[in-house]
């Protein structure tokens, strides 16, 4: 399947007399995804041909840096509509979401560090005196598979987070957004879309007039759930209609008791608040993915300084990503980027490498089921 999208980038024109066309940019910095060890620009230049994958003896810094301020990485969005098509469907995680038929989207941003010097980064002051540079990576992502939906680069160009999402909203889909998604705009422009929506808000932002409120369950009231209400957004510029906020009181990562408001379009009895708490909780799998992309994609670390090249590496990674699930079968984990990454080297067969990652994925999976047990007596106790 890469092989004809890479004849396809293949016949796409160079830019002027470069001899670096973009299906051996892509190629390289796709090689490159699977090398721990190449980090940079300097470093993948010296993988040279990549033991021979490459039509040209290496990547060579300077051009690389050029290529990727000038090719565009839209030419790349087919490949990833191709991969995410192959994605294998995955059975809902949690029972408590086998009623919610519509997929769920967590949309949210995550910030990279750049240098200080690009003139369209976000920038700010550290403790210590220095200046620093940000792009805000925008992603959208199916919280079942962990497959970026849509993403973008943001930098100082005046728009919020929320703005920034409006002109890439999908359609009918369940969005899970935190508190800095608290907008009428991109709640309006999210509706328009035939999408539903489950969104932190702060205890008393928005304003909001409470219609009625209905009764807690036994289910409920054990999942923390302390108050289900009916309400309307009062300001004028608020979406109109009814929706519905929920209160849970539950326990933070640190063990303290927090309470939680969210609010959703989701008003329908058959929906049990506890329901809206569990969809709120996948928007942490968002949060994972990005670190994910950080720690072992090595997003941390950006190739180019430019928005275009930014956008490229990103497209990049997120093929890897989906490359490694539509092989495995399973979310993206450390173990199937080591396993790929020798497959990719040589040093393994597909086969192989598919074999070690589902004892890994085994050893995981048994390790999960050892630690619910311990969970399950400590709470009996």
């Amino acid at each position: 399947m890469i092989g004809e999208h890479l004849r396809r980038l293949a016949g796409l024109p160079a830019h002027g007399n470069r001899t670096l066309h973009i299906d051996q940019l892509f190629l390289g910095l796709l090689l490159a995804f699977f090398d721990p060890l190449l980090r940079s620009l300097r470093t993948i230049e010296s993988g040279g041909d990549f033991g021979g994958r490459l039509d040209l003896p290496r990547l060579a810094r300077s051009t690389t840096a050029d290529a990727l301020a000038v090719f565009d990485p839209v030419h790349l969005q087919p490949i990833i509509d191709d991969l995410r098509a192959r994605v294998p469907h995955l059975a809902r995680g949690d029972a408590d979401l086998s009623g919610i038929l519509r997929r769920i989207v967590a949309a949210d941003g995550t910030y990279l560090t750049t240098l200080a010097d690009v003139a369209w980064a976000l920038h700010h002051t550290k403790t210590n005196g220095r200046r620093q540079g940000q792009v805000r990576a925008n992603v959208q992502m199916d919280v079942a598979t962990w497959t970026p939906q849509v993403l973008s680069i943001s930098g100082d160009d005046g728009l919020s987070e929320p703005a920034s999402f409006i002109k890439d909203l999908l359609s009918g889909v369940l969005y899970v957004v935190d508190r800095n998604f608290v907008n009428f705009d991109f709640l309006k422009a999210l509706l328009a879309k035939d999408n539903d929506f489950v969104l932190r808000v702060h205890g008393k932002v928005p304003l909001m007039q409470v219609v009625s409120a209905r009764s807690i369950g036994a289910a409920d009231a054990e999942a923390g759930v302390v108050a289900d209400e009916i309400v309307e957004l009062t300001r004028p510029r608020a979406p109109k209609g009814l929706f519905r906020r929920v209160t849970i009181i539950t326990r933070n990562r640190q063990g303290k008791l927090e309470t939680i408001h969210l609010l959703t379009n989701l008003t329908s009895v058959e929906i049990a608040a506890a329901v809206i708490g569990v969809i709120y909780r996948q928007r942490w799998q968002i949060e994972l993915f990005f670190k994910w992309l950080k720690t072992w994609a090595r997003m941390d670390h950006l190739l180019s300084t430019s928005r275009n090249g930014i956008t490229f590496q990103f497209y990049v990674a997120v093929i890897a990503v989906l490359m490694m699930y539509v092989q495995s079968g399973r979310r993206v984990s450390i173990y199937a980027l080591v396993a790929l990454g020798r497959m990719v080297r040589g040093e393994c067969t597909i086969q192989e490498a598919m074999a070690v990652i589902a004892r890994r994925e085994h050893e995981r999976d048994l390790n999960r089921a050892r630690q619910a047990r311990l969970r399950a007596r400590k709470k009996m106790a």
